[in-house]
């Protein structure tokens, strides 16, 4: 693709130097210093770190780790900063003109994004609720770069560390905006590539989209916020795919209600096991297998107790049966229906366990701006040939329509009887 015909010194290194092959991406092609960045403790624990948790337990090929993802990123990062370069030559060179040469800025692209992950915790976001509060992977990731300072200042050059950070966290003057774009936009290398990824890896189609076509139509536009990326307006369309396979892999993948209920019992049982993560680079100390050890030693003593315990239904795969959700788009007032529901059913059955994913699960679809929206959202542009730009949501139909937010609130039981699920459902019928 595009690294084979755009001049950059870095590039030449690469087609010379190291090579991996990837399941999604073919040849990923890395230079003596990535490679002394893989090589890193901190990166090669990304290892033990499965993508999607549980996931496995649904679909058996979700064993992919968050060191493959992170390749990708970084391979991805490197390919829409070559297009946009190619794309709006003028405007990134009167950008860039006061940072470092594009080669050096290429090289700290790809090289935040290789390290974007790094911070996650065991079984990935199941593995958050252990962080204090107001506390996300992304801040784990900055702590730990911070600790590799020294070292990757001597691999690369003094302050690229800290330009990494800026990068990550966003905190770069608003003409460099686009590059932090790359990384955490709306349409950024991270979650081009875990659609693509986690949807091969699981066996289904809904995270496929034309990622090249994609990719080979990012631009910059300047905007009153500064220099952002943009998309021509020829491959719009793309990034409509790339929103409906958000979707579709929220509804049949990230959010699937067997998935859900495994990381709600994941969830509370690293609470119970506990987690020393001051500073939170401790992070470094645990991952998937460590955290498997503890739940498979906690259910053993907890079987010779007699007890039924979380830790057992989740190295046992038992898990309890779904018996009430909402639409995919549920709001206030379905919560409050769903909790209705749900103290109606322990009151009924007192017998029964139930639990109920009080506050959803789910995300955000895209964070757009729409015309009438409430609150605030993202302005993306799309670029005619003749300079003009649209918001996406003006130009797309699709976008303009869709709902930002999936969410589900589901409530399920311990009861596995056909006969039993069938009269707890009569009766959330009934009583609404």
């Amino acid at each position: 693709m595009v690294e084979h015909i755009h001049n950059y010194t870095f590039l030449e290194e690469l087609m010379n130097k190291n090579r991996i092959r990837d399941p999604v991406h073919g040849f990923i092609r890395f230079s003596d210093r990535e490679k002394a960045v893989l090589d890193s403790p901190q990166m090669q624990r990304l290892k033990n770190i499965k993508q999607l948790a549980f996931t496995y337990y649904v679909y058996p090929g979700a064993m992919h780790s968050r060191f493959e993802h992170s390749l990708g990123v970084m391979y991805l990062a490197g390919l829409i900063f070559q297009c946009i370069s190619l794309n709006s030559k003028e405007l990134m060179d009167e950008a860039l003109k006061n940072m470092l040469d594009a080669d050096k800025v290429l090289e700290i692209i790809r090289l935040a994004a290789l390290l974007h992950d790094i911070g996650h915790l065991p079984f990935s976001h199941s593995g958050e609720a252990v962080l204090p509060d107001n506390k996300r992977h992304e801040d784990v990731s900055v702590e730990m770069i911070l600790e590799m300072k020294n070292w990757l200042d001597n691999l690369y050059f003094s302050g690229a560390t800290e330009l990494v950070v800026k990068l990550l966290i966003g905190n770069i003057p608003p003409e460099l905006k686009f590059l932090a774009d790359i990384l955490a936009g709306q349409v950024d290398a991270d979650r081009i590539d875990y659609l693509l990824r986690d949807s091969l890896h699981c066996g289904v189609g809904y995270g496929n989209f034309d990622y090249r076509r994609l990719i080979e139509c990012l631009t910059v536009c300047e905007s009153d916020t500064g220099i952002e990326l943009a998309i021509q307006r020829g491959g719009f369309h793309t990034l409509e795919a790339l929103v409906l396979a958000r979707y579709y892999m929220f509804t049949q993948v990230y959010e699937h209600r067997t998935r859900r209920i495994y990381d709600i019992y994941l969830a509370e049982v690293m609470k119970q096991l506990g987690f020393n993560l001051t500073p939170l680079s401790r992070v470094v100390e645990h991952d998937d297998i460590s955290v498997c050890m503890n739940i498979r030693a906690k259910a053993s003593e907890e079987r010779k107790q007699g007890k039924k315990s979380l830790a057992t239904r989740l190295i046992s795969r038992e898990h309890h049966s779904m018996i009430y959700e909402t639409s995919d788009f549920a709001d206030v007032r379905d919560q409050q229906i769903a909790l209705e529901i749900y103290s109606m059913l322990v009151e009924k059955f007192p017998n029964y366990e139930f639990i109920i994913d009080s506050n959803g699960c789910g995300g955000n679809i895209h964070k757009f701006y729409v015309d009438g929206d409430e609150e605030e959202g993202v302005y993306f542009y799309v670029v005619a040939d003749n300079g003009e730009k649209k918001l996406i949501s003006e130009e797309s139909k699709i976008i303009g329509k869709i709902h930002k937010k999936f969410r589900v609130i589901r409530i399920y039981t311990d009861q596995k009887e056909k006969d039993t699920l069938q009269k707890i459902k009569s009766v959330i019928y009934e009583g609404r």
